[in-house]
């Protein structure tokens, strides 16, 4: 059974509360289906994102690229600010 974006966005809601999420489109249009976060957000008292950090996954977290990657999602940079995810 494939997942909607938004039960994927979600469920990641649930387990990284404090990272922020919205939906791409509100960021601007050719951003559909994607999921929109990025600076300011936190897991613990670690930064979410670090765009010159976090090497081994390419600027995010290690415990949110897991489970992005469960969820069948990866995440790229925007700008060292903004970062989408999106379906693999």
């Amino acid at each position: 059974m494939k997942q909607s974006l938004e039960t994927k966005m979600q469920k990641l809601a649930k387990q990284f509360p404090g990272v922020w999420m919205k939906d791409g489109e509100e960021f601007s249009s050719g951003h559909e289906n994607t999921i929109w976060t990025g600076e300011g957000s936190d897991i613990g008292s670690d930064s979410a994102f670090d765009y010159y950090g976090y090497r081994d996954t390419m600027g995010v977290h290690p415990r949110l690229a897991k489970a992005l990657s469960s969820l069948g999602l990866y995440a790229e940079f925007y700008d060292a600010g903004t970062v989408f995810f999106y379906a693999s």
